[in-house]
């Protein structure tokens, strides 16, 4: 079997539990014999370097592929090279028979949209994804900016990956059902993560009277709830001290770093020797620490199974873990180790350093006893193997799109084949008529079409001359004159007169990519889900940049608009019922409008990942006349006009306010908004 691991971490160099389980999980199925290889991004990486490490193809690389011309933030361009690179290395070697990723920073998440949105390379290919601790879950729990983007966006595309992955894999049951919880109808299967015993002596060792906890030094990790319960043992008296080893990270609330807060808070303890905070150490100098302490305490608020604790418990140490992860599904409580809630780390810690020798040296044997029971190498490979036995006699593909937050959907249009209708509302723009019609005239001959330009009163001679001409020129093409009553009223006349099963919009200034329609199509007809299709926006003219759209969904579709709805491609039957243009929307957003009123109706869009729509950057266009006033006012009218949606999502869009500010200073969700005061200034 051929197998490929996309990860952000693997050895010699990576930070924790995600670089451990690659390694891993590469060993043992190389070890029975499969084909393995691992992508990982390495920013010390000279382009891309590809080595043979026991048996191993490791293939690194530091270059992300979306230059500046995109508007796309870190994680976003992360995700997306991690697909540049399958797709070329499956158009080489042809395609491997399963792809895992982790889920944390939203990795494969532009390889599962491109799967679901039939890019011919990869949509044929299966992928899983194997939770760890992903953002959304954990940002809440560590008091980060939740909804600050670009973090924000990073936790939705997270969710999107869990979504729409082939299937998805937890280390623990308590993982399993947090993402359960969060993402309502996801199936996740529990396969523990594999670990390799060190080959240690089992001879008694002489522990110290000391406390160890080793992780990151991270709120969530309840370390703070741990040193809020010390504090009170010390001061009557207890005497062990506790060595803290880990990595530093931020204290959002303080705006410090979490060692600054420790030192800060708890100084007296500092001083008398009983917290000693430990940079990050080598393997060998965490092993002595694990050796000589008497205890090590996981007091985590939330973990899904951590490394730490499997690499305490099969060196024998004494294990007092909070309840608040899946090390409750491997101690066995006062048998393997200690498992209380958080609230008790104080009281079970004392009554555990008050054991004898002989009973913390049996503990610590039970628990390499059960470390080697629960990981062992084997049977983990073995259960891998029957799930994915079991994907692989699963029905054919789903016919319904990843949708984060199901709602209700309206009833499904009468039919999904037939012609498709492209509406090109058209004012005073004889300069850029041809250019249009001419991009449409590429579209495949094998995709019915009819076109429909609607004059919406021109008053320019040479448009006028130009439109007649082009009636003369262009097959399939009618043209209809209307008196002025604006772009809303023109998109709305031209649908009532169109007859075909699809609709597509294109300004009278834009062009399109042949490509575009034909995948809008297949994917219209494939998802019973789908009432719309869009794409990435490539402007040319007066700007160059690439602007990557997004799939729309409430929240983040009820603040800034996310998709080029000005050149979407619906079902016609759901636009006429729930989508025609505002004409109250003088100034501008009648298309975001419309948007929003079809997401309130259950309604759901999809973005092609390929810059397919050609928007033309023009200093005279409506879009250029937008300013802060008439943006406050149009976004105004969209709230009033679309109440139930906006009162259901109300404390989102709150927070992503507070968080972001106006919308109309976004670009992207995947990256940074500016600050306030660059629109002061």
């Amino acid at each position: 079997m051929k197998y490929w691991l996309l990860t952000t971490e693997y050895p010699p160099f990576f930070g924790g539990g995600i670089g451990l389980y690659t390694a891993l999980t590469a060993q043992v199925l190389h070890s029975h014999g499969h084909d393995v290889r691992v992508f990982v991004y390495d920013k010390d990486a000279q382009g891309i370097q590809e080595s043979i490490a026991h048996g191993i193809v490791v293939t690194r690389f530091s270059k992300l592929a979306a230059d500046s011309r995109y508007i796309m933030g870190f994680s976003a361009n992360l995700s997306y090279t991690f697909a540049d690179m399958i797709q070329q290395y499956v158009t080489q070697e042809g395609p491997p028979d399963i792809i895992e990723s982790q889920e944390y920073l939203a990795l494969p998440y532009y390889l599962l949209q491109r799967k679901h949105t039939f890019d011919p390379v990869l949509s044929p290919l299966r992928v899983i994804v194997t939770a760890h601790n992903p953002k959304f879950l954990l940002d809440p729990i560590d008091r980060s900016a939740t909804y600050q983007l670009p973090d924000y966006w990073t936790g939705e595309m997270e969710r999107f990956c869990l979504r729409a992955a082939d299937a998805v894999i937890s280390p623990s049951a308590f993982l399993k059902k947090a993402l359960e919880d969060s993402l309502p109808g996801l199936d996740v299967t529990v396969i523990p993560n594999p670990f390799e015993l060190p080959k240690t002596s089992l001879s008694p060792v002489l522990r110290e009277s000391r406390l160890l906890y080793a992780g990151r030094l991270q709120y969530f990790k309840g370390i703070m709830d741990l040193l809020d319960q010390l504090a009170p043992l010390w001061d009557a008296g207890f005497k062990w001290p506790l060595d803290l080893v880990g990595q530093d990270t931020p204290f959002y609330l303080k705006g410090r770093t979490f060692a600054e807060e420790i030192r800060n808070r708890y100084a007296s303890y500092i001083q008398k020797g009983l917290i000693a905070i430990h940079a990050q150490v080598s393997p060998d100098e965490l092993d002595k620490l694990y050796r000589r302490a008497g205890l090590v305490v996981l007091p985590s608020r939330f973990d899904n199974l951590p490394y730490v604790l499997l690499e305490a418990m099969s060196r024998e140490c004494v294990v007092v873990a909070s309840a608040t992860g899946g090390q409750q599904e491997v101690i066995v409580d006062k048998e393997s180790g200690f498992v209380c809630e958080s609230a008790k780390l104080g009281e079970t810690i004392d009554k555990a350093s008050r054991q004898s020798i002989d009973a913390r040296r049996a503990m610590g044997k039970a628990a390499r006893e059960r470390v080697a029971q629960w990981t062992n190498p084997d049977v983990i490979y073995d259960k891998k193997m029957e799930f994915l036995q079991s994907m692989a006699n699963r029905p054919s593909p789903t016919t319904m799109f990843p949708v984060v937050r199901p709602r209700s959907q309206p009833p499904a249009a009468t039919t999904k084949s037939g012609l498709l209708s492209i509406v090109v509302p058209f004012y005073n723009l004889g300069s850029y008529i041809f250019e249009t019609l001419d991009s449409l005239m590429k579209v495949p001959a094998n995709i019915p079409k009819e076109i429909i330009v609607v004059d919406d009163g021109s008053t320019d001679g040479v448009s006028i001359a130009a439109l007649r001409k082009a009636a003369k020129t262009y097959p399939n093409t009618t043209i209809y004159r209307t008196v002025n009553q604006g772009l809303a009223q023109a998109r709305n006349f031209g649908a009532a007169k169109s007859s075909g099963t699809f609709l597509a919009f294109l300004d009278a200034d834009d062009t399109v990519d042949p490509r575009y329609y034909v995948r809008a199509l297949q994917i219209l007809q494939h998802y019973d889900n789908l009432s719309f299709v869009g794409c990435w926006a490539q402007y040319f003219g007066a700007d160059r940049h690439i602007w990557p759209t997004w799939n729309p969904e409430p929240p983040y579709a009820l603040f800034h608009n996310p998709l080029n709805t000005s050149a979407l491609v619906y079902l016609r039957e759901h636009f006429l019922a729930y989508g025609q243009n505002d004409s109250e929307m003088e100034y501008g957003m009648e298309d975001y409008e419309s948007l929003i009123r079809m997401l309130d109706n259950g309604c759901y869009g999809a973005s092609i990942p390929e810059p397919y729509f050609h928007y033309r950057v023009r200093r005279s266009s409506m879009s250029r006349a937008f300013n802060p006033a008439n943006q406050q006012y149009l976004y105004r009218l969209i709230v009033q006009k679309n109440p139930s949606i906006y009162a259901e999502y109300a404390q989102d869009l709150v927070f992503l306010f507070n968080a972001n500010g106006p919308q109309f200073l976004i670009d992207s969700p995947s990256v940074s908004p500016p600050a306030y005061f660059k629109l002061l200034t």
